[in-house]
């Protein structure tokens, strides 16, 4: 695609101003004639792919599943830097160790529907282009 803007140029003295006009308008009769052998080409833009409604909903559940693991292991590690002595401290721990194991599973379970899907076999086609280091 040819896509030039030529100013008008100034005017020129002396014999090397003559020649320099000269120049650019060989110049311009030039680019005139590749502008209409060359006309530009229309862009078209490629169709949007179709939107899978079940794609979609495996995508969500992996992040919400995702950011449910990483607020449960949050509150886990935030009870290492907790050293009061008080009688329910160890089931508080049990807890927060409990609900991060529950959402590590959830999180595994998710990861495993996601990679089932469509949109998981082509993620894991594009993978596949790139080599891991």
């Amino acid at each position: 695609m040819l896509s030039l803007v030529l100013a008008p140029a100034a005017p020129a003295t002396g014999a090397a101003g003559g020649q320099a006009a000269i120049k650019m308008a060989a110049l311009q009769a030039t680019l005139a004639r590749l502008a209409a052998k060359y006309p530009p080409r229309p862009q078209v833009a490629p169709a949007p792919a179709p939107i899978d409604p079940a794609a979609t909903a495996a995508r969500h559940a992996l992040a919400r599943a995702h950011s449910a693991m990483f607020d449960a292991r949050a509150a886990k590690y935030a009870l290492r830097d907790d050293y009061r002595s008080g009688p329910g401290r160890f089931a508080q721990l049990r807890a927060a160790i409990i609900r991060c194991r529950e959402a590590q599973a959830t999180y595994a379970a998710a990861a495993a529907a996601f990679h089932a899907s469509p949109a998981g076999a082509a993620l894991q086609v594009a993978r596949a282009k790139y080599p891991r280091f």
